[in-house]
């Protein structure tokens, strides 16, 4: 038997195994019967015997595995032909769609197998009518491939025993050298499948030990999902696990204490130096005797950073050094690692949910949280409150990417007739989100979290859409400027290295009025286009002493490479293409389009791309201006139609039950306030917001003040132009901006996250706590929570100066 080995794989290719099935020999015509006895092989019937013992090896660690150990998450597996036989998982598939997979003509069969055939099609159909009950929960079956997700043990044997059973089922008997290859190829990766799986028992095995070990958990005050505050350095933390560790006894000592030692007994809370303590949490013991508690913690990236502590994914912490956090505005700790962990943020309990693993291996955790029967009410009008809520994302959704449908196919008339690759391209991704393809396999998600995907996926789309169109029109105003095309082989005057422009940029991405390579040149720098260059492999060798993946340049650095001297080595990402004579390399359609270079049917494009720019931006100002309630009629004739609203938006927010979800859903509404109705407002905003990430804080500045002066009832515009005077240290300026953004929305919390920020740096930590809380409010997972720790403590630090002076 293979040795078991140290470490975990996150997946285990399941594709099994082929043999010759012995109820199909009596069916089998004569000629079947004589190219079986002369083709068979010792060596193919060697391979059929491994393939019978490895399967059944699989199936017996499964059973001592036992179905009740967990694994990590791990992404679905996807199988297809061969390692499938094509015509059962066709017959499976129909199965599954129609309950029916008469649809497969028994001619075809019969065509196959010879004079056979039928008898052996009958056989077939009834066994695949019986695979069905060893499908794992969630597994896709489409024609041609077979997607399985694996959750436990008993996941790992009913995939096994299908895909077995299917490649029997599909096996016959006339073994050619191709099957023999196959058998082969089928075999060897069963040997991996084995092999892994052994390796996978180490940890299985440690998880059974932990959760043994973990079932007393007496001493213990926190239990895992609990938010927790360190008492000195005050940062956050979820808990994430928690070891006892006996006291030693000194040496040559032998402690006198009994079981009739006086213990002393405290609760969570009060005593902990916490507010609000749950009187009804349980008495836990704290005599010198006691063991000693440590937890596993995942801080709160943004207290962790405020209190200057670093700390690379978690950190243990003994249990006096902490207590719990009471103040719900505080309990949604923003760190990367409790995805992982944790299946989301209970907003009832306000306690992260611990994942299969965390409840298996911590099996005697329990919420301190009692509901009673008006509570029962309320969560149950909670969970029907955020499902019909969710409802009228997905439909809303999905009426805007109709509309866009509409219109690419009102302005291409039809792209992939027409051959148009990125009208196909974006017509496709707006085809995903109406009919909800391709959603990640991940169990019964939740109808909340399948109108979070369906939002992301719509706002990526309304991102790209905006940014191809933005730096074409860029481009286009910027072209005559520009000296070297995309796809040009040029040379730096000054280091010598060559390489290949794949983009341009107007003006440099970042302020580059330092940079040593740059000194040397007349005029403002930050005034002159920069090429993203690849370098030739061995010129940037040479160059720099090491190879360099791309070079930024300034266009007066630049010049082009001689013919003689084009010949480089660089590694382009697909899609690019090399010219005859290597005198230019081709750049893929898209990039050519948004540089403004000529490309077939760019009219089309170009006006489609505007119209659905245009479609979205009315579709998003709608959004933001419509009414609260949930359901709009349109003015023509048919059915209502459900449309999006703010109050939607604020509603998924608040419902979102981590922080990958909570980011989702903020850039939608962010996307929403960008929304202009006077287009060239949009685009001024976008340029703006490019002059503030590359520095120019003042013209950025400019930029805002002028569309404020056209339309003062732009907030996207004020809070910008808030952020530009916090930036530049006028906080004044910058509080009279956020107040204007709040003057024409009231609800953006960015515009009440940067006046508590001015709050916060003008030492107003009153009026700084009252604006964070506003924000946490509408955004319950803003990271504002990291600034109203820091100014709680600053509070009581006051307070407790003010009492010792007045005593």
């Amino acid at each position: 038997m293979i040795s078991r080995g140290v470490q975990c794989i996150n997946k285990a290719k399941l594709y099994l195994l082929q043999k010759r099935p012995r109820s199909f020999s009596s069916v089998a015509t004569a000629k079947d019967d004589v190219t079986s006895s002369s083709s068979s092989s010792p060596s193919f019937k060697t391979q059929v015997k491994l393939a019978k013992t490895l399967y059944r090896q699989i199936l017996k660690w499964t059973v001592r595995t036992g179905s009740e150990v967990p694994f990590d998450p791990m992404p679905p597996l996807t199988l297809a032909p061969p390692r499938v036989d094509p015509m059962t998982l066709r017959m499976l598939s129909l199965e599954i769609q129609t309950n029916n997979v008469d649809d497969i003509g028994i001619g075809e069969q019969n065509t196959r197998n010879g004079g056979g055939g039928m008898m052996m099609m009958i056989m077939k159909k009834k066994e695949i009518k019986h695979l069905v009950k060893y499908m794992p929960a969630n597994t896709i079956i489409k024609e041609h491939q077979i997607t399985l997700p694996f959750h436990n043990a008993e996941d790992i044997k009913n995939a096994t025993r299908m895909i077995y059973k299917l490649n029997s089922i599909g096996s016959h008997h006339h073994q050619s050298k191709l099957d023999l290859d196959l058998m082969k190829d089928r075999v060897n990766l069963g040997f991996e499948v084995y092999k892994s799986l052994n390796q996978l028992s180490e940890l299985l095995d440690a998880r059974k030990l932990s959760r043994e070990k973990h079932m007393d958990r007496l001493g213990v005050n926190f239990h895992v999902g609990h938010v927790v505050q360190h008492k000195t350095k005050r940062w956050r933390a979820v808990v994430g696990g928690w070891d006892k560790h006996l006291p030693k006894e000194p040496n040559n000592q032998v402690s006198q204490h009994t079981s009739l030692t006086p213990k002393v007994y405290t609760t969570v809370g009060k005593d902990m130096g916490t507010d609000g303590a749950n009187n009804d949490l349980p008495l836990q013991p704290t005599s010198e005797n006691s063991p000693l508690v440590e937890y596993i913690l995942h801080l709160d990236e943004g207290d962790a950073a405020f209190s200057r502590t670093r700390v690379l994914g978690s950190t243990k912490v003994k249990q006096e050094e902490l207590e719990l956090v009471m103040d719900n505005d505080l309990k949604r700790v923003r760190n990367s690692l409790i995805n992982y962990q944790f299946t989301g943020f209970d907003n009832r309990t306000m306690e992260f949910i611990p994942g299969k693993v965390l409840q298996f291996e911590y099996p005697m955790e329990a919420s301190d949280v009692q509901n009673d029967s008006d509570d029962l009410w309320k969560e149950v009008k909670y969970d029907l409150d955020k499902h019909e809520n969710a409802k009228v994302v997905l439909e809303g959704v999905k009426n805007i990417a109709l509309q866009l449908h509409r219109v690419i196919l009102d302005t291409s008339s039809c792209a992939k007739t027409r051959n148009i690759p990125i009208l196909c391209e974006l017509e496709g991704k707006i085809q995903e989100i109406v009919d909800g393809q391709d959603i990640e396999l991940s169990g019964a998600i939740s109808s909340h979290k399948l109108a979070i995907k369906y939002l992301n996926r719509l706002i990526n789309l309304t991102s790209e859409i905006n940014n191809v169109v933005w730096q074409r029109n860029r481009a286009k105003e910027n072209k005559d400027r520009i000296h070297f095309p995309l796809g040009s082989v040029v040379r730096h005057k000054k280091y010598g290295f060559r390489g290949v422009v794949i983009s341009w940029d107007p003006y440099p991405q970042t302020d580059v009025s330092n940079w040593d390579g740059l000194q040397d040149l007349e005029g403002d720098v930050n005034n002159m286009p920069f090429y993203h260059v690849i370098p030739d492999l061995s010129d940037a060798v040479k160059a720099f002493g090491r190879e360099r993946p791309f070079r930024y340049v300034c266009q007066e650095n630049l010049e082009l490479c001689p013919e003689i001297d084009q010949d480089i080595e660089v590694t382009l990402d697909d899609g690019w293409s090399a010219s005859d004579g290597m005198k230019q390399f081709i750049a893929p359609d898209i990039l050519k389009f948004c540089h403004f270079e000529k490309i077939p049917e760019d009219e089309i494009i170009d006006a489609c791309l505007n119209d659905l720019q245009n479609n979205i931006n009315q579709s998003l100002i709608r959004i933001r201006n419509g009414p609260d309630n949930k359901v709009s009629y349109q003015e023509q004739e048919g059915p209502p139609q459900t449309y999006l609203c703010m109050k939607s938006l604020f509603d998924l927010l608040r419902h979102s039950e981590c922080l990958e979800d909570a980011i989702f859903v903020e850039e939608g509404i962010k996307e929403v306030w960008k929304a202009q109705s006077e287009v060239n407002i949009r685009w001024e905003l976008h340029d703006g917001l490019a002059h503030l990430l590359r520095g120019d804080r003042r013209t950025a500045l400019n930029m805002y003040d002028k569309i404020v002066e056209r339309d003062p009832g732009c907030t996207e515009a004020w809070n910008k132009k808030a952020t530009c005077h916090y930036m530049l240290g006028d906080m004044i300026r910058s509080e009279e901006a956020a107040k204007c953004a709040l003057q024409a929305d009231n609800q953006n919390f960015q515009a009440l996250a940067g006046l508590g920020l001015v709050y916060y740096e003008t030492k107003q930590y009153d009026k700084a706590m009252q604006y964070f809380r506003k924000c946490l409010v509408k955004n319950p997972w803003s990271s504002v929570s990291s600034r109203l720790v820091f100014c709680l403590d600053a509070m009581d630090r006051l307070n407790n100066n003010a009492n010792d002076i007045e005593q």
